[in-house]
């Protein structure tokens, strides 16, 4: 843990020699001095406090989606040459969606799975050829109904039930589905005849109780690959009723029909969860990652990168009034920009309660309470202008958090330091490169406006 002394304190006659140079140079310094200023001004106003950052990696998180909630599950790979490879897997159960299938005496015929696609999550090239493979759990593991997973936790691998190979991803491509009406974007991979039969020799008993059915299958896990880069991750809905989902086409033994019957299975119900892996190896983010930063900052979803922000000389600023706080980030491209990799769409400010617990500071609560979005806290890339020079830039509104650092007296670190991270976590693949504090060009800096209390 970095440990910052505190200043000395300072003389009237060095507050006057002070305040007349900060007048003529803005150079940052320990403190921010130019807050101790002439208290005759109302207002007052400085962006050279010391901000201390540090790109650190996320904890492991739980992504089980036990209720049948989640808009989406991501799934698939990214070779990014700033952050390395992330690959996303998919690991879910499905349920009968009748608990009384008569199949004795059947055959298969095929069983086919159908995903639907959520476009909002998908991030990469999705003009390239990608792989889907689904495997069924090893034998000896299964994936647990009641369990909660984590998004380091993973499941061994078993046999491979089916593929689809060398398709381009149309996830805003409404296609049908069975008939003309039913229209959205999907993926469709064939599965095992082999898989099938086993469902359809699976005895009464099996098959009415879910849980012995999930013991019996023992899950899926579905993954993605691209065959160039950067790759990238697909999202999935398999809470969606109308288009995720597996049937099973088959007909009786004695059956004179031409056509089969069908059955489904639903992965409404089921647990499922999302497994992230992040190699930096490399990568020009490699040399960065659990460091303090200088010049450039990483940050990250999924189970990537955050960083750690301390303000250490906040708690010194006394009889101030924060009128606005604002941390202002600038993002950066050193390895030039990529159009199929755009940056975090939203960053949020967090703080910590106990050990490892992250929660919303009072800003973005009072932002979702207020406006039921992040409007009022910001957190999104704004484009500016900036000598000519076309940039985005992030504000963060920090006024009450950082009211509330001015007015703790104790100096502890941890009530002076803030956590900013991608918002949803788990469900954005999105990255950004910020301009670290110590840039020579667009450095991150917290903004005060403050009026002097007397």
């Amino acid at each position: 843990m970095r440990v910052t002394w505190p200043i000395p304190l300072l003389t009237f006659g060095w507050l006057i020699i002070g305040a007349v140079v900060l007048f003529q140079c803005s150079k940052p310094t320990d403190f921010g001095a130019d807050l101790l200023e002439d208290e005759r001004g109302e207002f007052a106003y400085t962006d050279t406090l010391t901000l201390h950052i540090t790109v650190e990696r996320e904890d492991s998180v739980e992504t089980s989606d036990r209720t049948s909630t989640s808009p989406y599950l991501l799934c698939g790979e990214l070779r990014d040459p700033t952050f390395g490879r992330t690959t996303a897997t998919i690991y879910t159960l499905f349920r009968p969606s009748d608990l009384s299938p008569r199949f004795q005496s059947a055959v298969v015929d095929s069983i086919v799975l159908f995903l639907r696609y959520a476009a909002e999550g998908c991030y990469g090239d999705t003009t390239q050829p990608q792989t889907v493979r689904v495997h069924r759990i090893a034998e000896g593991s299964v994936l647990r109904w009641n369990q909660p997973y984590y998004s380091r936790q993973s499941l061994p691998e078993g046999e491979l039930l089916g593929e689809v190979s060398n398709f381009l991803p149309r996830p805003r491509t409404n296609i049908p589905l069975f008939d003309t009406i039913e229209k959205g974007p999907y993926l469709r991979v064939p599965l095992s005849d082999a898989f099938g039969q086993e469902i359809l020799d699976t005895d009464s008993l099996t098959l009415t109780a879910d849980t012995l059915f999930w013991q019996k299958i023992r899950g899926l896990r579905i993954t993605a690959a691209a065959n160039a880069s950067p790759g990238a991750i697909l999202a999935f809905n398999l809470n969606d009723r109308g288009f995720s989902f597996i049937r099973l086409y088959f007909k009786y033994a004695d059956d004179t029909l031409a056509t089969s019957r069908t059955f489904d299975f639903s992965f409404l119900g089921g647990n499922k969860f999302n497994a992230f892996e992040h190699d930096y190896t490399g990568s020009l983010a490699e040399s960065y990652v659990d460091k303090p930063a200088e010049d450039l900052l990483f940050v990250q979803g999924l189970n990537g990168l955050r960083l750690r922000l301390e303000i250490p000389h906040a708690h010194q600023l006394e009889n101030i009034a924060v009128n606005k706080a604002e941390l202002e980030m600038t993002v950066a491209n050193p390895l030039g920009a990529n159009i199929y990799l755009p940056p975090v769409s939203q960053l949020v400010a967090s703080e910590a309660y106990g050990d490892t617990a992250l929660f919303f500071i009072p800003d973005v609560l009072y932002s979702l309470s207020t406006a039921n979005n992040f409007s009022r806290f910001g957190g999104t890339p704004q484009p500016t202008v900036e000598n000519g020079q076309s940039l985005e830039r992030y504000r963060l509104t920090l006024t009450q958090r950082f009211q509330k650092m001015v007015d703790n007296s104790s100096g502890d670190l941890k009530e002076q330091t803030l956590f900013i991270r991608v918002f949803p976590q788990t469900r954005l693949s999105h990255r950004v490169v910020l301009f670290g504090p110590r840039s020579a060009v667009y450095p991150a800096k917290l903004t005060l406006k403050y009026t002097l209390v007397r």
